[in-house]
């Protein structure tokens, strides 16, 4: 975790990428400082922009030491020296990308419409249904959970354990069209976004896994990993 010092203080930068889609307060919290990305579970995607929190009283004591004509205090004015805008706004360097930025708005909307107290607790519930799902159909087959069971502390993904995690993660792309993520040395990740996944998704990704595994379709695979996986 970066920090950010002053003539008297450091303070942490809090890096929210994951974060995203958890109930935290920043206020309750007293962060005063935070960054995060909009490509994951605010819908966006590769070049979707970057978000910048910085407590209030602060935004006009902390400068940015890369300078742009978006963060001039009036930008039409085309003044010879640079005069920065008091607020959060002169952390902009330059126009934003505007197609990134208008078609994430919608993303973003969905989920306040539906709320994130409501959201978490379909996470909750969806994460729970595939561990069950896993202890009725996977366990026997040698997986092991490698999530926590307290739903206090686990996040929106399910994250499997298996020796040939690898070749079953590439038959269940290629062979099933099921797109988890693979971490290593053994690990399958299944993210659960409850804005638009279903239960039945879950069940089918689940049974489509199991098939993996009756029909060996991962023996295809060689142990040669990519790059992205």
């Amino acid at each position: 975790m970066p920090k950010c010092s002053t003539s008297k203080t450091r303070w942490p930068i809090f890096e929210i990428n994951l974060s995203l889609g958890i109930m935290i307060s920043f206020i309750w919290t007293a962060i005063r400082l935070a960054v995060g990305c909009t490509y994951k579970y605010l819908n966006g995607g590769p070049g979707s922009p970057a978000f910048l929190y910085i407590q209030r009283a602060w935004q006009s004591r902390l400068g940015n030491p890369i300078t742009g004509w978006m963060g001039h205090s009036d930008m039409f004015e085309f003044a010879l020296d640079y005069q920065r805008d008091a607020g959060l706004r002169h952390f902009l360097t330059g126009t934003p990308p505007i197609l990134s930025t208008a078609l994430i708005e919608p993303g973003v909307d969905l989920l306040l419409e539906a709320g994130m107290n409501a959201l978490r607790e379909k996470s909750v519930q969806q994460s729970n249904y595939l561990i069950g799902l896993w202890q009725a159909w996977l366990e026997p087959l040698g997986f092991s959970l490698n999530s926590p069971t307290d739903t206090a502390v686990r996040g929106s993904h399910v994250s499997l354990g298996h020796a040939d995690g690898w070749r079953i993660s590439q038959a269940l792309i290629q062979d099933m069209q099921v797109i988890p993520d693979f971490r290593k040395p053994d690990i399958i990740r299944f993210g659960i976004a409850p804005i638009y996944t279903r239960f039945s998704d879950i069940y089918e990704a689940l049974s489509r896994l199991r098939q993996v595994m009756d029909q060996k379709l991962y023996e295809r695979y060689t142990l040669a990993e990519n790059v992205v996986t």
